[in-house]
């Protein structure tokens, strides 16, 4: 089969979740391409007879009404992508010519489906590229070092789980918290102040901004904790390097460490997951809920409905 992916060429989970599916196609054996709405030159693999549009964000005007099936996925938490305007766009302009949506988060699935019908696929991460490393020596400081990693913006932030360290700390005086992924100047400037003043929260250490080898630095703590809700965005990547994660958005069957967008949910989950560390194999869970082959399987036999 040969997949036609649109989308803008960005730093974006968005972006990094094309460039995986891409590239786990083209190792299933189909031919891939990605292009940007307004661009005819490819910007991954190479043109191809096309067989499906598979849409990220938005579509080149041409192919509207090329008699090519069409899918979109739905990246967005439903909420979210009715506030942003050019979301919300791309929604409407798109769902009268899309033969379907795709949605990884199954709590979605009754919202997409209300306007246009939809499939649930695993949502899947590169376990290449998130793996344990070993010979590890330089650790980030805590017992246990939280890690903080989300894309700050809005409501993207650790305000929450500054506050549930607060609780955490208290049980465990070693538990220290790092913040990484900075790309908001007044959120920075904020969150600096208390990281200056250590009376507040004295286990708050690092504050860096965007990371180049995000799976060592997964590797160098002990747990990734997200703020986001309903959705988890980053989190899992830490599972494939044989992490624990914890997010509110996250409460995958059998997972044993979930809790509500609350701090002192968020703050049971990390004592309780630091109280019984080691009795889950977290790259195993990786492998078994979160292997990005398996979401391109379930793409590709929705592709094959409308072919």
């Amino acid at each position: 089969m040969n997949v036609l992916h649109w989308m803008k060429k960005e730093n974006s989970g968005l972006a990094r979740t094309t460039l995986e599916l891409a590239k786990y196609e083209e190792r299933q054996g189909h031919g891939v391409c990605i292009k940007q709405p307004h661009e005819d030159t490819p910007i991954y693999g190479r043109e191809v007879e096309t067989d499906v549009h598979s849409i990220h964000s938005q579509i080149n005007i041409k192919a509207y009404h090329d008699g090519k099936p069409k899918v979109m996925w739905m990246h967005g938490e439903p909420l979210s992508s009715v506030g942003n305007g050019i979301s919300m766009k791309a929604i409407v302009d798109l769902a009268p010519v899309c033969d379907a949506f795709i949605c990884m988060r199954k709590e979605e699935w009754p919202i997409w489906n209300s306007i246009k019908r939809t499939f649930v696929v695993q949502k899947g991460i590169d376990l290449e590229d998130y793996h344990p490393l070993d010979g590890i020596t330089e650790k980030l400081s805590g017992e246990p070092a939280v890690l903080y990693i989300e894309n700050w913006r809005g409501q993207r932030n650790p305000l929450y789980l500054c506050i549930a360290m607060q609780e955490v700390h208290k049980k465990y005086p070693k538990a220290r918290l790092h913040l990484y992924n900075i790309q908001d100047k007044k959120m920075q400037e904020t969150f600096e102040a208390l990281y200056k003043n250590n009376k507040w929260w004295p286990f708050l250490r690092s504050m860096q901004g965007p990371v180049k080898d995000v799976n060592l630095l997964y590797n160098r703590v002990d747990l990734v904790v997200s703020c986001l809700y309903p959705l988890y965005a980053r989190g899992i990547e830490a599972f494939g390097a044989g992490k624990a994660f914890i997010g509110p958005g996250y409460k995958e069957p059998g997972y044993p460490f979930t809790c509500d967008l609350d701090p002192m949910s968020m703050a049971d989950a990390i004592i309780k997951c630091w109280e019984n560390y080691g009795q889950i194999n977290y790259r195993k869970w990786a492998e078994e809920h979160h292997d990005v082959n398996e979401t391109v399987k379930q793409s590709i036999d929705v592709y094959k409905r409308f072919i």
